[in-house]
């Protein structure tokens, strides 16, 4: 079996896995009253009643090298998220959820690292010449974490393919929400997915007129990958899905300020500000030129694989572009005050990644175009072992830095 089709298996395995880990939400056609957005009448809520939770990430990591030599045979990294104990008396539920799907998240990644040192030993040893390190990388990114909703987005990277992961909660019950649970009218989620991708990409672009449709309808609802983010609900479709594979993953955002008939209230009450986890070199959507209209976003670098470090940072909105001189990992956070400004605050380390010394640069976004305003070292709460408190509160982290 050549390396192409043993990962293949393994990352099916691991996307059974992990999926088995996030099922959390009822059977349809089971008891109503199980449906996690009728279990308390959250649509009464106001943004001050809503409150941002505190969640902490782990890094962990292993190098497998062969014997004494310098040849590294598997660079596995992941990360996981978990309440903090703080809050755990105040959602047992969710703290549950979420340890349980970290025990899961956990076992599957340690067995696929087992089966990467496994298969790159066997195919060093046959042709060391040509032989190239197994890499696999899981980071786990929080999208939304308030007494609402938690939202995570897993990024998963494996052998040059990239897949995304979403899985939402309601906070109250820990249950995992489906689509049903979010929009009033799942009928009519494929038309103005397809509508807000059509209006991005243009008319020129490799794109079947029926894809997206076609998408919804032959894929399972367990199998769509979605995130409920603080101003919409954004869509992945990973490489293949709705485009010619080489386009890699597309990324739309319904939001409720365009659509907002078509989402339960219940979860388009959101606070004044908050942070969200941007992954690297994909489009996130949202108003950063203040003119209620959702505007692209990437955050994106020139990564150099022998360093395994970002030699370049480059934040590119509609409106502008902007690019600096990098030489570490990048960890991006969107910011939104409660007094409307917007800012990306990138967090940046020049060893290891478990290090415990950071750096944090803060930009802001006026009018679409980004404008350092501070750099500085800081640490981030450390809680245990490579386990450290995420940055939640936005003026907190803006005082920092």
């Amino acid at each position: 079996m050549d390396k192409f089709k043993r990962i293949l298996c393994i990352l099916l395995s691991l996307c059974i896995v992990i999926g088995f880990a996030s099922c959390g939400k009822d059977n349809p056609d089971e008891n109503v009253t199980d449906n996690p957005s009728t279990t308390q009448t959250s649509n009464e809520n106001t943004k001050d009643e809503i409150k941002v939770l505190s969640l902490n990430k782990e890094y962990i990591s292993h190098y497998e090298w062969y014997e004494d030599t310098s040849t590294m045979l598997v660079r596995s990294e992941f990360s996981d998220v978990t309440l903090d104990k703080s809050m755990e008396k105040q959602y047992p539920l969710l703290a549950k959820t979420l340890l349980d799907t970290s025990a899961m998240r956990k076992r599957a990644m340690e067995d696929e690292k087992d089966n990467y040192i496994s298969f790159a030993t066997e195919e060093f040893k046959k042709d060391s010449e040509s032989f190239s390190t197994y890499i696999s990388t899981l980071d786990v990114q929080v999208r939304r974490a308030d007494s609402i909703v938690v939202s995570i987005l897993e990024d998963y990277y494996a052998d040059g393919s990239r897949k995304f992961n979403g899985i939402n909660y309601d906070t109250e019950s820990g249950k995992e929400l489906g689509l049903a649970d979010v929009f009033t009218d799942t009928s009519k989620i494929h038309t103005v997915v397809e509508k807000e991708i059509m209006s991005r990409i243009g008319e020129d672009e490799p794109f079947s007129n029926t894809a997206v449709i076609e998408y919804f309808k032959n894929t399972p609802e367990d199998s769509i990958t979605w995130t409920l983010d603080y101003n919409g609900v954004t869509f992945y479709f990973n490489a293949g899905d709705i485009a010619p594979t080489n386009f890699g993953v597309q990324v739309v955002t319904v939001t409720f300020a365009k659509y907002p008939d078509l989402f339960n209230k219940k979860y388009t009450i959101v606070p004044d500000e908050y942070i969200v986890s941007l992954p690297v070199s994909a489009p996130f959507y949202t108003d950063i030129t203040g003119d209620k209209k959702a505007d692209e976003l990437i955050i994106s670098g020139d990564y150099d694989d022998d360093t395994k470090f970002y030699h370049t940072i480059s934040i590119n909105s509609e409106t502008s572009e902007y690019e600096t001189e990098w030489f570490s990992y990048i960890k991006p956070y969107y910011v939104k005050t409660a007094d409307g400004k917007s800012y990306v605050c990138v967090f940046s380390v020049n060893n290891e990644e478990e290090s415990k010394d950071f750096t944090l640069s803060v930009y802001e976004l006026k009018n679409g175009k980004a404008k350092l305003l501070s750099t500085s070292k800081t640490g981030l709460d450390c809680i245990g072992e490579n386990v450290f408190a995420l940055p939640t509160n936005p003026s907190e982290l803006l005082s920092v830095g």
